[in-house]
């Protein structure tokens, strides 16, 4: 081929290939074009299925403030025992369907990314003694549940309640499918970590006819269940979604018709010490039952107490003779006589009436497992089993303490109260709440407008202000108001639960958020806050590193041991800065690493996290010997802790 060929035919190819390339240009154009289109679609599609799940989630949680509160309203009437049953089914009922309705919700949040945990000081007896409790009730007749809990001397900080779901759902579904043998939750161990960390592994193992093999893959899968006739197959991906929020995790190991094990590890952190049976000092305390390691726990911890004196009789193994003869001749020496029910049986009510006759003033302690006989009548207090031993100390403690721990008598009836609400029942449940737990007249408005008029007309302590409402919403009512005033109170009461109608409600200037359906509890934490001035620290600021260390020390003691314990804190942080400032003059930086490590420990028992986490950070540049860095953050540091050390004691 000549060389002018060549050329025409390599110029003809090159014709061709950006004829392809344009049309490929092209196509790829109308394809961008064709995906931009699909994404927009797809995310008017995804914002849609957002607000139709919030919006389905306001409109059922909405009548469940009714639902719920009528029935709390109904429970603190005078009512035969029947119908405390009834009021009992109707809020176990309310119950289930409102998890039923936060189980939706969250697999919605899950999707979104959008569930986040609450950290609250507490303890895991308490939570793993409450959640068997709770379960009591669906276990078959045939199924013994074992509980087994660990001696832990300090709370722990965790989201308590998120917690308590994981532990809830793993024991619903044991008692679901164990019809026969046992269940057993019990903690296995806590292993400490550095900077205050727990890793906590929980046990749940049944005797029920175990998962089959089809179904173990996806089990933890949203809407997979084993058991097709009943239940959403929400839990245990909801449970294993929040285990891995927690750091943890969930493990199953099972074999059909011989049980299943579920093993459940969370991380949570090392709180306060735990102040067990102060108020019990001085007392005698009697109990009659079997032996068990419960006894032997509960011998132990009172052993290590300054009590008068605690004795135990083995009624299984000694009898009741003995005891009517020996024991009960003594009553009077007595100030607590406790009797296992389940063991004594039909010998307990004779027993507790001639505690009474012959001392009137002792305090009798039913210790039982179901309602029994003339119990409630003849006693002062049920414990119920199962329970840890801690738990139950500290029941009869804060019953029958001798040295009651001084607390806060709150008078609300002077309160002046906005109570903006929408929904007419619900306005008509929160008025008589307001009333009959609080004594509290209110004033109501029906919507966002009414609201505003009455804060430009009266004066009022607290704003109780509901979020979606017509005619103007409350994000907007609490807009204007804001415009003329600055300080009241406003607290968002929402059905919407979404992180973004949080922020939403503190950008209009509201000053905290209640979920719906609302409890008492809620209110009463809310009106508490306002009689404490925390609303009005709020707006002024951070309240003082002082106040606030004192006010999480007073969550867990009195106000005697409060004092002592700050002092002993405000001293290690004396002593602490004096060590920094003679090893930073040494460039001794292994034991400025050491400094800091103590300082961050004592902050974080004051509850003071964020300078804790300062100390931290401090610690880390200390250890890997970043001199500069270390210089540079040492200085905020050490005065932010003078100016804490100066306020000392409120």
């Amino acid at each position: 081929m000549s060389k002018i060929k060549k050329i025409k035919h390599l110029k003809k190819e090159l014709a061709l290939l950006k004829k392809k390339l344009y049309t490929n240009h092209e196509d790829k154009l109308v394809l961008a074009n064709v995906l931009s289109k699909v994404n927009d679609e797809l995310e008017e599609s995804l914002h849609q299925e957002k607000r139709f799940i919030a919006s389905v989630s306001h409109e059922l949680r909405t009548p469940m403030t009714s639902i719920i509160g009528y029935g709390e309203l109904l429970e603190d009437t005078l009512l035969n025992s029947k119908q405390k049953r009834y009021v009992q089914s109707i809020k176990q009922s309310s119950t289930y369907l409102l998890s039923l309705i936060n189980d939706l919700l969250d697999v919605a949040k899950f999707k979104d990314k959008r569930v986040e945990l609450t950290s609250t000081v507490t303890d895991i007896t308490d939570i793993i003694s409450e959640c068997a409790i709770l379960i009591e009730s669906k276990v078959a007749e045939n199924v013994n549940l074992h509980v087994q809990l660990p001696t832990f001397d300090y709370k722990i900080k965790a989201d308590e309640k998120r917690l308590k779901q994981i532990i809830l759902n793993l024991l619903s579904n044991a008692a679901k499918f164990t019809k026969i043998g046992h269940i057993n939750l019990y903690v296995d161990e806590i292993i400490e970590y550095q900077d205050n960390r727990l890793e906590l592994t929980i046990h749940v193992e049944d005797t029920g006819g175990g998962i089959p093999n089809e179904v173990k893959n996806t089990l933890f899968e949203p809407f997979s269940s084993t058991d097709k006739t009943q239940g959403t197959g929400l839990g245990l991906f909801i449970s294993q979604e929040l285990a891995f929020l927690m750091d943890g995790s969930i493990i199953v190991s099972s074999q059909e018709k011989k049980g299943s094990q579920f093993v459940l590890t969370v991380m949570a952190e090392k709180s306060v010490p735990k102040e067990i049976g102060r108020g019990l000092i001085g007392t005698n305390i009697l109990m009659c039952s079997s032996s068990d390691t419960f006894i032997d726990a509960v011998t132990k911890e009172f052993g290590r107490m300054s009590m008068q004196s605690f004795e135990h009789y083995d009624v299984q193994n000694r009898g009741v003779e003995y005891f009517v003869s020996h024991l009960l001749p003594k009553a009077k020496a007595y100030n607590i006589v406790i009797l296992d029910i389940d063991i004594l049986k039909e010998d307990a009510i004779p027993l507790a009436k001639m505690f009474l006759m012959l001392n009137p003033s002792i305090k009798l302690v039913a210790y039982l497992t179901e309602d029994y006989g003339e119990v409630e009548e003849v006693f002062h207090l049920s414990i119920y089993k199962p329970l840890g031993h801690q738990s139950f100390i500290r029941k009869i403690e804060r019953s029958y303490s001798k040295r009651k721990v001084k607390t806060l008598k709150y008078d609300y009836t002077n309160l002046k109260i906005l109570l903006v609400e929408d929904v007419e029942i619900n306005r008509i449940y929160e008025v008589e709440m307001l009333k009959n737990f609080f004594g509290i007249t209110c004033d109501t408005a029906e919507d966002g407008l009414a609201a505003l008029n009455k804060a430009k007309e009266y004066h009022y302590d607290l704003i109780l202000m509901d979020m979606r409402m017509p005619v103007m919403d409350g994000l907007e009512a609490t807009r204007k108001i804001r415009e003329f005033n600055s300080t009241v109170p406003i607290v968002c009461m929402s059905a919407n639960v979404y992180k973004e109608d949080k922020i939403a409600a503190e950008e209009a200037g509201m000053n905290d958020f209640i979920e719906k359906p609302l409890e008492r509890k809620d209110i009463e934490n809310t009106l508490v806050k306002l009689l404490n001035y925390e609303f009005e620290e709020e707006l002024d600021g951070k309240r003082s590193y002082s106040k606030r260390a004192q006010d999480f020390l007073r969550e867990n003691f009195d106000e005697i041991m409060v004092k002592r314990l700050y002092t002993a804190a405000l001293e290690s942080i004396d002593s602490g800065l004096n060590d920094i400032d003679t090893h930073s003059k040494e460039n001794a930086l292994s034991p400025l690493r050491d400094d800091f490590h103590k300082i961050k420990g004592v902050l974080l028992n004051l509850g003071l996290k964020e300078i804790a986490t300062e100390a931290a950070v401090l610690q880390k540049h200390a250890e890997k010997e970043d001199i500069m860095a270390l210089r540079e953050l040492q200085v905020n540091f050490i005065s932010t802790l003078n100016e804490f050390l100066e306020e000392g004691l409120e």
